[in-house]
C-alpha cells in the first residue's frame, strides 16, 4: 500500500482526520481537488464559531486561556448543557436527525475542542454574539461562546501547521475520481486525476471529507429543487458532490436530507455574483430576529421572531429564493440598529428619514402600508427581552411575528438589500457512531469513512449555528482514529 490512509478532502473535517489518523501511527496523505491557494474547503469562508456543551463561564475559560481575572469578571455566560443541546437538534430537524449521530455531535462536542486545544489550536471568546450590558459583555443561552482565533482563516492556517508538522503529506490539484476495491469489497484506494494524469493511490483505508454539493448547479437543481440553480454558494467552488459520487458508486447508502440545505440571507450584490468566480467578501445577513423582512413587493413573509437567530438564520436563505426576484429586503429603525452584526458596516444599505422616504427610495409603494400594519399589531402589553423567547408578538396579521415584535417608529429607518447564499447541502453518506460508511444492506463498507458537509442524517430542513465545525471535527476525530485502526 502507498498510504495506511488517504484522506480526501482539506477542509476541517478532512484535516482533523488526517492528524488523528497520524496521532495513532498511521501514514497518511491528504488529496484535495484545489490549488494549493486555494486550499481549506469551506474553512476560510467560516466565521470560525465552535458550538459545544459547557456549564457556563468557568467552563469555558478552560478553553478561551488569555483573558485575565479582571477581563473575566466582566463576562456573563450561561451554561448550554449537553441535553438542552441534543433536544434543540431533534427539535429544529422536526426529530428526523438520526439520534446516534447527533448524540454523537453533541457529546463529543466539547472533548473533540479540548483535543483540538492540545493540538494546537487557539480559541477566544465569539463577542460579536454578545451585548454590551455596562461594563460587561452578555451572552444569550443559545449564543455562540467560543470561535477558533482568527475565524475560519485562522482555523485553515493553524490545522496545516499542525499537518506539515506532524509530517502528514498533501497533494493539490488532485481530485479523486474513483474508490477502488479489493478482492472482497473493501475500499483500499482511489483513482486521482492530477497534473500528470490518471492514477491510483493504494491505502487500507479512505476517510471521505470533501464537502458536500452546494456548488454544483446541476445537483442543487436536482436535488434543491427548481430554482436553486439560481442560488450563489457562499464558499469553495470546488464542492461540487465528488465524494458522494464516488461512495454510491461503491454501494454507499444516501442519508439525509437531499433537498435541503444551509441557506442563509447574503448582501445582495453578492448573491448575483457569477458561478465559479470567487466572492470577494462574505457579507452575512443574519439579524432579521430584530427588525422585518419584506419581498420586492414590499410585503412580509416570514415570521422573524420565531426562534433565535441562532436556530433561524439559515432557513431565511430559502424563504427569499421564492419571493420575487429572488430578493428582499432587511427593514430596522434606530432602536435596534445598535445590536446589528460588524458585517452590516459594509455592503450595501439605504436609509430615509421617514418611512413614506424609504418607501420611495426603495421603490416599493406598499411598504408603507406594511409597516404601519405591523406597529398597529405589535403587543406593547408584553414586555421586551432578547434574552429570552419573549412572546412579544404581533396580533391580528400575517405572518405573525412570534417575538421580539417591536415597533419601527423611530427614524433615521435603514434596509438591507438581501439574496439567497447557500453555506452547505444536507443529504449525503449514511455512516454510523464509528464514522463508518454504510452500504445499501446496513452494513459497514470496509475501509471507506466519512465526515463533514458529505455526511447526511444530521440536519433536516433547519441548523444550529457554529455547530458546522463542531460536527466536522467531531467526526473527522472519530473517522481518522478509526481509519487508522483498519
Amino acid at each position: 500500500m502507498d498510504y495506511d490512509v488517504i484522506v480526501i478532502g482539506a477542509g476541517s473535517a478532512a484535516l482533523t482526520a488526517a492528524i488523528a489518523a497520524r496521532n495513532e501511527g498511521a501514514s497518511v496523505v491528504v488529496l484535495e481537488k484545489s490549488p494549493r491557494e486555494s486550499r481549506g474547503g469551506n474553512c476560510p469562508f467560516a466565521g470560525g464559531g465552535y458550538r459545544f456543551w459547557h456549564g457556563g463561564l468557568k467552563d469555558v475559560l478552560e478553553i478561551v486561556t488569555d483573558l485575565s481575572e479582571e477581563e473575566a469578571r466582566c463576562i456573563s455566560i450561561p451554561a448550554y448543557s449537553a441535553d438542552v443541546f441534543y433536544n434543540k437538534v431533534l427539535q429544529i430537524t422536526e426529530q428526523r436527525a438520526d439520534p446516534k449521530l447527533a448524540e454523537v455531535l453533541v457529546t463529543e462536542s466539547t472533548p473533540t475542542v479540548k483535543w483540538l486545544k492540545a493540538q494546537g489550536l487557539s480559541f477566544e471568546l465569539a463577542t460579536r454574539h454578545a451585548i454590551r450590558d455596562g461594563d460587561r459583555l452578555k451572552w444569550k443561552a443559545a449564543s455562540t461562546a467560543i470561535r477558533v482565533k482568527g475565524g475560519g482563516e485562522g482555523f485553515r492556517t493553524v490545522l496545516f501547521e499542525i499537518v506539515e508538522r506532524k509530517g502528514i503529506e498533501a497533494q493539490y490539484q488532485t481530485r479523486a475520481v474513483k474508490l477502488l476495491s479489493g478482492p472482497r469489497g473493501n475500499v483500499c484506494g482511489v483513482t486521482v486525476l492530477g497534473p500528470e494524469g490518471f492514477r491510483d493511490v493504494t491505502s487500507k483505508a479512505v476517510v471521505l471529507a470533501c464537502g458536500g454539493f452546494e456548488s454544483s448547479p446541476e445537483w442543487r437543481a436536482r436535488y434543491l429543487g427548481v430554482g436553486w440553480d439560481l442560488a450563489r454558494p457562499r464558499g469553495t467552488k470546488y464542492n461540487t458532490g465528488d465524494g458522494i459520487k464516488m461512495a454510491l458508486d461503491v454501494g454507499a447508502r444516501p442519508a439525509g436530507h437531499w433537498s435541503g440545505c444551509h441557506a442563509a440571507s447574503i448582501d445582495y450584490s453578492l448573491s448575483r455574483v457569477p458561478e465559479g468566480e470567487d466572492l470577494p467578501h462574505d457579507l452575512p445577513r443574519n439579524e432579521c430576529t430584530v427588525g422585518i423582512l419584506v419581498n420586492a413587493d414590499g410585503l412580509r413573509f416570514f415570521d422573524e421572531g420565531e426562534d433565535f437567530k441562532a436556530y433561524l438564520y439559515a432557513r431565511v436563505g430559502r424563504q427569499i429564493l421564492q419571493q420575487p426576484q429572488t430578493a428582499a429586503w432587511q427593514i430596522f429603525d434606530s432602536k435596534v440598529t445598535g445590536r446589528l452584526d460588524p458585517d452590516y458596516s459594509s455592503g450595501s444599505w439605504i436609509t430615509a428619514n421617514t418611512i413614506e422616504e424609504l418607501a420611495e427610495k426603495l421603490g416599493l409603494p406598499a411598504l408603507t402600508r406594511t409597516i404601519t400594519e405591523f406597529n398597529q399589531a405589535v403587543r406593547e402589553d408584553v414586555p421586551l427581552n432578547y434574552d429570552i423567547l419573549d412572546g412579544r408578538s404581533t396580533a391580528g396579521i400575517t405572518p405573525r411575528k412570534s417575538n421580539w415584535a417591536r415597533k419601527i417608529d423611530r427614524p433615521p429607518f435603514v434596509a438591507y438589500p438581501v439574496g439567497c447564499g447557500v453555506t452547505f447541502t444536507f443529504g449525503g453518506l449514511k455512516i454510523n457512531t464509528r464514522a463508518q460508511v454504510m452500504d445499501t444492506s446496513g452494513e459497514p463498507i470496509r475501509g471507506l469513512y466519512a465526515a463533514g458537509e458529505l455526511v447526511g442524517g444530521i440536519w433536516y430542513k433547519a441548523y444550529i449555528g457554529a455547530s458546522g465545525i463542531a460536527g466536522g471535527t467531531v467526526f473527522g476525530k472519530i473517522a481518522g482514529a478509526n481509519a487508522a485502526g483498519e
